[in-house]
C-alpha cells in the first residue's frame, strides 16, 4: 500500500486542483461536477496509509471543501431566487 508521505506533493497538487474546481464553478452542473470530484478526492485518498495526523489532515481537508460546495451553491440559489 502506498503511503501518504510518500505522495505528498502529488496529494497536496491535487488539493490544490480541488479548490480551483470549486472556485471555477460558474452554473449549477458544473457544481455537481464538482460535488463528485470531491467524492473522488475522499475516495482516492482512502487508498493511503495514513497516521491519526495524516487522517485528520484528510477529513479536515474534505470537510473545507464540503462547506465551499455550500456557499457557492447557496449563491447560485440566491440569484435564481
Amino acid at each position: 500500500m502506498n503511503t501518504f508521505k510518500s505522495n505528498l506533493d502529488y496529494i497536496f497538487d491535487l488539493i490544490r486542483k480541488t479548490g480551483r474546481v470549486i472556485k471555477s464553478c460558474y452554473n449549477s452542473e458544473q457544481l455537481e461536477g464538482a460535488h463528485k470530484y470531491v467524492d473522488n478526492l475522499e475516495r482516492y485518498l482512502t487508498h493511503f496509509e495514513r497516521s491519526p495526523r495524516e487522517e485528520k489532515f484528510c477529513t479536515t481537508q474534505i470537510a473545507e471543501f464540503r462547506k465551499m460546495l455550500r456557499i457557492k451553491g447557496r449563491a447560485f440559489n440566491d440569484i435564481i431566487d
